[in-house]
């Protein structure tokens, strides 16, 4: 029986669908993973267990579906807005601003069904809103509570058919220094370009700063879905997607020189597409494939491969809303339909186009807990945050809370200060064995790290828990599973593949960074808990130094075809996976 040990060093290809499972002849295959479950992927290659969710707030009423906006006047004035029915409140500093004790708050048009077809683009301190029902609006801030939510008041000669029923634009976005809406009920193909400079004025005419307005010409009628400005403006609409530029070269566009072409004929849907560097990732019209548009030097043209053809599966329920996080490793964020936010790491220089999938912890109803909502703003220099919106059953009530994932630390160094629950809020102070202020939390079985240690499980009664003994820091929320299953493994045999032969893995070394209590084996029925104490540590203390290297786990499997191996983190601590070095033994039977 051939013995051989494999070396699975990067985790760049993220999670493949079933229908990559025969593929070990394809180059990505070793990169790839069966499972990839609340981890995140590295552009570097390894992947790391992402962190959990900082409790921030009750939306205004749990009963109704809400959605999370940003809103950036710059890297250091950032904001969350939560739209909900017909109001809007706003957060800053992972917290909610507050007016006279009460969270802040403005009326809007805006009714629960109508939040997620809202489209905005802003420009410094103004944010243009636009949805068909409703007439143009500018969001103006001048203060943390200083916010207004008015109605546009266009110039323009000859009059414009953007003002009155069925002639509200669905679609905006600044380019060259025109504010452009398109889409009305009447007019679907039709785009309104400001002029240049002065975002309000549409008045046309043939000088160069003109405003202009110009209709896409096919053979049928396909409304305008999204507008997004890169090298050029990308125009996605139901039946193709098309670009805007000034004869196809690289001046500014005028209104003798403006043209529209069509580069591909997929199709899209009405989410709001993403520019990621020089691309723009869209979805396609079923809302289940996700394309990246993208110049193409060599055909001089534009092309959109699929982004989702390893894994067809992770976008099978649909998706409603994608963002993108920038830092600290360009993850493009889909919030799916079933309530699962599915994340992507993308870094093209780099062929790096790995999926990986997120579910908070926590239920509703009999099911998982539900992310309806995601938004990212500028944060530190070094990480973006990430905010959401999830549905849970909280005490038999359903409740929906605004949420923001904590820092992300790969080189975790201080275990008191571990972040690996969702919902969560954190205390400083005092040694104590009450802990209070978890009302949130009501009924719910809650995880806990006390002065960096794991700590039994405990029920929140009246918002507080009772620990078994005290502490000055502690994290407690809810805790999830995060967990890493490779492809069948392929390690050869005397007689070509080992694909369908009996054989056993004897061993498995794990190449770790900053980790802690992890579990390895061939199933989630069988694992085992790797030591990383030895029998004199304190073990009410927390572990004084996280792995940073190679650990030895004896791997105790039976003989079989398959060859899986599979690593769950289900404490609240880090774990970051570097490569795997199986040894397998095949037979040739």
């Amino acid at each position: 029986m051939p013995r051989t040990t494999l070396a699975l060093t990067s985790f760049v290809s993220g999670e493949f669908s079933a229908k990559m499972d025969g593929r070990t002849d394809f180059d990505k295959y070793t990169s790839g993973v069966k499972t990839m479950e609340n981890f995140l992927v590295h552009p570097q290659g390894s992947a790391t267990r992402r962190v959990g969710t900082q409790h921030i707030a009750e939306v205004k009423d749990s009963t109704k579906k809400t959605r999370l906006i940003p809103f950036e006047f710059s890297t250091t004035q950032t904001y969350i807005l939560e739209f909900g029915d017909q109001y809007m409140r706003v957060y800053k500093d992972k917290g909610q601003v507050l007016s006279g004790g009460s969270p802040f708050e403005i009326s809007t048009p805006y009714l629960e069904a109508e939040l997620f077809d809202i489209k905005f683009a802003q420009s410094a301190d103004v944010m243009y809103l636009c949805h068909p029902n409703h007439d143009v609006r500018k969001l103006s801030r001048t203060g943390h509570t200083a916010w207004t939510l008015a109605t546009v008041s266009f110039t323009g000669s000859p009059s414009l058919p953007i003002s009155g029923a069925n002639n509200r634009p669905s679609c905006v976005s600044f380019f060259e220094q025109r504010l452009v809406f398109a889409n009305t009920i009447t007019n679907p193909q039709t785009l309104w370009f400001s002029k240049a400079g002065d975002y309000e004025n549409f008045t046309t005419g043939t000088n160069a700063d003109d405003a202009m307005i110009y209709t896409i010409a096919s053979n049928q009628v396909n409304a305008i879905q999204y507008l997004k400005a890169v090298r050029t403006l990308v125009v996605g609409t139901s039946g193709g997607e098309f670009t805007v530029s000034a004869d196809g070269t690289d001046a500014s566009i005028t209104p003798t020189n403006v043209t529209i072409k069509r580069q591909s004929s997929f199709g899209s849907a009405g989410v709001d597409a993403i520019p990621a560097g020089n691309a723009v990732l869209f979805l396609q019209k079923a809302k289940r494939k996700i394309r990246e548009l993208a110049y193409n030097f060599d055909s001089d043209g534009y092309v959109a491969p699929d982004l989702t053809i390893l894994n067809d599966t992770v976008t099978k329920s649909g998706v409603n809303q994608m963002i993108f996080q920038q830092e600290p490793d360009s993850i493009i964020w889909c919030v799916r339909d079933d309530g699962v936010l599915a994340g992507l790491t993308y870094q093209r220089s780099e062929n790096v186009v790995a999926w990986h999938r997120h579910i908070f912890g926590g239920a509703f109803g009999s099911g998982n807990s539900v992310c309806e909502s995601a938004a990212s703003i500028s944060g530190t220099l070094t990480e973006d945050e990430l905010w959401v919106i999830v549905k849970r059953t909280i005490n038999g009530a359903t409740k929906r809370y605004v949420e923001c994932f904590s820092d992300f630390d790969f080189d975790e160094t201080t275990a008191t200060d571990f972040k690996f629950l969702d919902s969560h809020l954190n205390y400083d102070g005092s040694a104590t064995t009450t802990l209070s202020g978890l009302s949130h939390l009501e009924g719910q079985t809650v995880s806990i790290l006390a002065d960096g240690s794991v700590h039994a499980n405990k029920t929140v009664s009246s918002g507080s828990i009772t620990l078994d003994r005290s502490v000055t820091k502690a994290c407690v929320g809810l805790a999830y599973d995060s967990v890493l299953q490779t492809m069948r493994i392929e390690g050869g045999a005397a007689e070509g593949t080992s694909q369908g032969k009996t054989k056993r893995i004897s061993k498995v070394v794990l190449r770790l960074f900053e980790t802690v209590g992890v579990k390895v084996g061939p199933s989630l029925d069988q694992l085992e808990t790797v030591p990383f104490r030895t029998t004199s540590s304190n073990l009410s203390a927390p572990v004084d130094t996280l792995l940073a290297g190679d650990k030895e786990i004896e791997f105790r499997d039976d003989y079989n075809s398959d060859g899986f191996i599979f690593i769950k983190q289900d404490q609240p601590l880090p774990c970051s996976v570097l490569a795997i070095y199986p040894t397998v033994v095949t037979s040739d039977g």
